[in-house]
């Protein structure tokens, strides 16, 4: 809100200021460019009071108000000027303030560069790191189940090599394969969460439907509720959708001592809204976001979405995903 109100004083800012040059231009009323140079600056300078945070975005919003408002000061000067009609300009003493309105203007400037870069940087060391985490999750998995089953395997195919009970063989082939389907069973689980079939046959909706399915597994009742959406909806932007609501629903089968997990996607006018909630114990006070909270962040902001978590007054965990459609769509 706050943001938006600024946005419209900077607008009304900027039609005073053009007021402004346009009376100094014409000669016009010089009492006329000093009022509206001297409003042009006080709206500039209410607004940069309404823009909070210190995200890049923000110090350069207070960067160009800043501006907005010291050419209104410098319009005010003139207009001022030309009403005393002085011969020597004392009046231009005033705009040693208009210089300090630049000069904070220049650093927030800087400043907004430099939090830019730190965010950057950040992100990049958000994504090796969890790039790394899941390089060690896979690894462990190979190894501590995959591997190992099959040494299985081998050792008991190794002793049936030493028996001649054709009974013993039998059985020991049986319990061979049975292994084998099993790890191969595994080995297409693991190859699902890598990159899930049904997301490049059949779409972001039956992809989510599988997870639910799969996550039912452990136990605890998922259900998934997806509306229709666009059949040219991009790949890229679909995955990045289907990997929030993955780590949502990992996170509360791992953390949450859940029973139930609701997983829906609707469509609202221009905005696709994805809600992953849960019955669990919620968010713990002062709870720090992890690598898995910060991935699904950044995904999000790839999108352009807003990701927000909150705890229902019915308990539990709410993760809501807001994507704008165009988003979704490839630009022609």
């Amino acid at each position: 809100m706050n943001r938006a109100a600024a946005s419209v004083l900077g607008a009304a800012g900027a039609v005073l200021t053009a007021a402004g040059v346009g009376a100094e231009l014409t000669d016009a009323e010089p009492r006329a460019q000093l009022w509206l140079g001297a409003a042009a600056g006080l709206v500039f300078l209410a607004a940069v009071l309404l823009v909070r945070g210190w995200e890049p975005e923000a110090l350069a919003g207070r960067a160009r108000l800043l501006v907005g408002a010291g050419v209104g000061a410098v319009l005010a000067v003139f207009g001022l000027w030309r009403t005393t009609e002085q011969a020597e300009p004392r009046v231009f003493l005033l705009l040693a303030p208009v210089l300090l309105l630049f000069g904070t203007a220049a650093v927030t400037v800087r400043e907004a560069g430099r939090s830019r870069s730190a965010v950057a940087a950040a992100r990049l060391r958000s994504r090796l790191e969890g790039q790394e985490s899941e390089r060690r999750r896979w690894a462990r998995e190979l190894h501590d189940q995959t591997l190992q089953d099959l040494a299985a395997v081998e050792v008991r195919l190794g002793g049936l090599a030493a028996t001649g009970d054709p009974a013993a063989v039998a059985a020991g082939l049986a319990d061979a394969r049975a292994m084998v389907r099993e790890q191969i069973r595994t080995l297409r689980h693991l190859i699902s969460e890598l990159r899930p079939l049904a997301l490049d046959t059949l779409g972001l909706p039956a992809a989510l439907r599988d997870l639910a399915e799969r996550a039912a597994d452990s136990g605890v009742l998922v259900r998934c509720d997806v509306d229709a959406l666009p059949d040219d909806t991009d790949p890229t932007a679909a995955a990045s959708v289907y990997r929030i609501v993955q780590e949502a629903v990992t996170n509360a089968l791992r953390h949450a001592a859940c029973h139930e997990i609701a997983v829906t996607v609707s469509r609202d006018g221009d905005v696709l809204r994805v809600h992953v909630r849960d019955d669990g114990i919620g968010l713990a006070p002062g709870d720090t976001p992890g690598q898995g909270r910060r991935g699904m962040a950044e995904r999000a902001d790839a999108l352009g979405a807003r990701l927000a978590w909150t705890a229902p007054a019915t308990g539990g965990t709410d993760v809501a995903l807001d994507v704008p459609l165009s988003r979704l769509v490839p630009a022609a």
